[in-house]
């Protein structure tokens, strides 16, 4: 048998107004709750979309004074061609075979890490290097770098060594020898006794400097 329990018109009245009362209050609850929120992020910026924000980002620094060595290489770095006869496992064999060969007089031996490679000159270009290859040699393409030398001094090697023409090479006095590789001037003067051929003035210097300039690289 169904049980029907019966309300009065008050209770009913009661309960409905019970209910309206609740539901405004948590109206007014949840709307407090979204202003407070509003409030706490109102002053923060918002990544725009794709960018990527680290946890530890610290903001850049303007005016950050470069630390010495800092300047770009640039052409620090330069390649050039030399004209090749032999390369030899020690100083010993290179200077034996050099004395024997009388129409190499002019060439010089530059070492490179444990070889020692006999040159007879050393051109800007590979066409320029074609023109001076004769039997039993070939060009041999290299790299010096300078990245590793002081910028004010042997640093200047590699643009010094493009010279074009016997006297490019070289400096008058108001140049001061602190703005050029060591001995630069002296050197100079010493390889234009034995001759004026850019090609074979710079093969000398490059000998020279590959041994005395130990920041210098030659690279192949």
């Amino acid at each position: 048998m169904r049980l029907r329990k019966k309300y009065s018109r008050g209770a009913i009245a009661m309960a409905m107004l019970h209910g309206f009362l609740m539901g405004i209050g948590g109206v007014l609850l949840f709307g407090f709750i979204v202003m407070s929120e509003d409030g706490k992020s109102g002053g923060a910026e918002t990544p725009e979309a794709g960018e990527t924000v680290p946890a530890d980002a610290e903001p850049a620094k303007e005016g950050v004074k470069k630390e010495e060595g800092d300047e770009a290489t640039g052409n620090r770095k330069t390649m050039f061609f030399a004209i090749q006869h032999g390369m030899f496992s020690s100083y010993d064999a290179a200077t034996g075979f050099l004395s024997s060969q009388a129409q190499l007089d002019k060439a010089a031996i530059v070492r490179v890490a444990d070889k020692f490679y006999l040159w007879s000159s050393i051109h800007l270009t590979d066409s320029e290097a074609r023109a001076s290859v004769v039997k039993d040699t070939f060009i041999k393409p290299f790299t010096i770098d300078a990245a590793a030398c002081p910028s004010e001094t042997s640093g200047k090697l590699p643009v010094l060594l493009t010279a074009q023409e016997a006297s490019k090479f070289n400096f008058d006095d108001k140049t001061k020898d602190e703005a050029l590789p060591e001995g630069w001037k002296k050197n100079v003067g010493a390889v234009k006794g034995i001759t004026d051929d850019p090609a074979i003035m710079r093969l000398h210097l490059v000998s020279h400097y590959s041994e005395s300039a130990e920041c210098l690289k030659i690279e192949f």
